[in-house]
Order: C-alpha cells, then sequence, then structure tokens
C-alpha cells in the first residue's frame, strides 16, 4: 500500500533518517522497533506531512504522493506517541470534537461513536473526564477519535508505552480484529515482545532500516543459532571471561542469570565457559535484534 523509498532527513547536524526505505502492505500489521532516537517517530511524521523529508519518496499505491500529502491524510489515522486528549472534556465530548474536527456526517456520528465505544470497552466511562482515565483507556480512547474517519491505513506510535499489561492486551485484541476487516496497520514500539504481534517486523538503528522481514521468514532464515549457559560461577565474572576470547564475547550478553551465545560458524565457543548447563533454544525477536544490531 504505501513504500518509503530513500528518505532521509537531518535536523542539523543529526541526522534522524537515512536513506530509509521500507514497505507497508495492505491489510498487514507491520512494526516499527528499535531504541528510543532510532528514527520512528520521524518517519511517521514524514509520512502524514507533519516533517518535511530532505531527500526520497513516498509512494501510495505505487504512485509518488510528491508533495500532495492530503492523498495519505484522506486514507489514514495518526495517532502520535502524545496524544492530545482534551483532559477537561468527558469521554463523549472528546470524541464528538474529533467526529467535528474530521467532518463525520451528523447521521453516521452517534452511530458510529457508539459502536466504536463499546468495541473498546469505554461505554461505561463515556461521561468520565478524559484526565480522570487510565493510562490505557486514554490510549483505547485516543484510538477511537482516529477511527471515527474510518482510515484504511492506521499509524500508531508507541501506543501501549505506559500501558499496564492488561490494557496491552486488549489493545492489541482492537488491534487484531481491525486487521481482519482489512485495515493496514503500522505501528513503532521499543518492546520486542510486542513487535512479534505483527506480520512484518522492521529493526531500525540510527535512523537506518537495518532489516525488514515478514516474522515467519526472519525466523526461517535466521543464520545463527542460540544457547543459553547457566555459568558455573559468578555470571558477571564468567561474562567479563567469555569477553577475554575472540569471537565469543561480541557473540555473547547477559540475561539475568544466564549468558545467550549466538553461534554463527561451525565451533560452538560457548563451551568455553565454565558451566553447569548449556541448552539449545530458539530464539526470540529480541534476540535476533541484539544479533542484526551488533552487525550493523
Amino acid at each position: 500500500m504505501v513504500r518509503l523509498q530513500g528518505v532521509s532527513k537531518s535536523f542539523g547536524a543529526i541526522r534522524a533518517v537515512d536513506d530509509a526505505t521500507l514497505d507497508i502492505p495492505r491489510g498487514a500489521i507491520t512494526v516499527l522497533t528499535g531504541a528510543d532516537g532510532a528514527g520512528k517517530s520521524t518517519l511517521f511524521k514524514m509520512l502524514v506531512g507533519l516533517v518535511k523529508k530532505d531527500a526520497g519518496a513516498i509512494l501510495l499505491d505505487g504512485e509518488d504522493i510528491l508533495d500532495d500529502y492530503a492523498r495519505i491524510t484522506s486514507v489514514c489515522g495518526y495517532m502520535p506517541e502524545r496524544f492530545s486528549l482534551y483532559t477537561d472534556l468527558s469521554v463523549e465530548e472528546n470524541m464528538d470534537f474529533f467526529a467535528a474536527v474530521q467532518q463525520v456526517p451528523a447521521a453516521r456520528r452517534e452511530e458510529l461513536k457508539g459502536r466504536l465505544l463499546e468495541r473498546t470497552g469505554m461505554a461505561p466511562f463515556r461521561r468520565r473526564r478524559a484526565g480522570a482515565l487510565s493510562g490505557g483507556m486514554k490510549q483505547k480512547l485516543a484510538l477511537s477519535t482516529i477511527l471515527l474517519s474510518s482510515p484504511q491505513l492506521i499509524i500508531l506510535d508507541e501506543p501501549t508505552t505506559g500501558v499496564d499489561p492488561l490494557s496491552r492486551i486488549e489493545f492489541f485484541a482492537i488491534i487484531e480484529s481491525l486487521k481482519q476487516e482489512g485495515r493496514t496497520i503500522v505501528m513503532s514500539t521499543p518492546y520486542l515482545d510486542e513487535a512479534e504481534k505483527g506480520d512484518r517486523v522492521v529493526f531500525i538503528k540510527g535512523g537506518r532500516v537495518m532489516l525488514q522481514s515478514t516474522l515467519a521468514d526472519l525466523r526461517r532464515t535466521f543464520p545463527a543459532r542460540l544457547f543459553r549457559i547457566l555459568p558455573a560461577g559468578n555470571v558477571f565474572a564468567a561474562m567479563r571471561q567469555a569477553a577475554a576470547v575472540p569471537g565469543l564475547g561480541a557473540a555473547a550478553y547477559l540475561r539475568g542469570k544466564y549468558i545467550k551465545y549466538l553461534q554463527t560458524g561451525d565451533e560452538n565457543l560457548g563451551r568455553l565457559i565454565p558451566h553447569r548447563e548449556m541448552v539449545e533454544e530458539a530464539p526470540t525477536l529480541e534476540d535476533m535484534y541484539i544479533y542484526y544490531e551488533r552487525r550493523a
């Protein structure tokens, strides 16, 4: 549906996005993940025209939008990281306000508003002031307001930051139902366990796209074996020993009381770490990100 091709953006001497190319296919959940400051928010702002790109092209259904961002904004709903709800207004009053801004026909507004409040579980709180909502409820209200325009492309910038675990589960259930309706969803998150809920993942570091792939292909083509090692002694001392071994230190990292080791060659160097237990396991998305981030 959307392709960003060779897009770059600098703020003075800071290169926020550097020659980034990524695809957002129709009807799928695409997740951008990377550390804070990786360029995820800047990419989204360029996509909807809030920040002017320095170079590159943005294509909608194969055609360059040039400077006509109305072509994208007319089909998308954008929820920034800090969504500006009116805290002195009730849930329902916020929705009425955003419906008016988005020029939702009055005849359709009440039916659509009621359906969204039911869908997000916010109907019992329709008269509660937005400022009195929990973090998760605020995000569900914010999502409801952008859905009033029935967008086909939904852009969510770190929508679950600061949200409790139960509200995250509820939020992703809503996102999955939107995908089942055929909506295209692109979101960013610093949480790699959340990125596993998408269909496609885009790894970003320093404004550059390190890798983009479907989750199925990423797992199928991952070029390393992962071992979880329980050291025989102090885990920090064992990690210092590993760091002194060529080829081992750069492939090992701490996870609680364990050392994880990514083997890329024929030899398992992890056996050089004095250990009580060494088990091969399937890599998580976090393990894959560490592998590609270190190579980048």
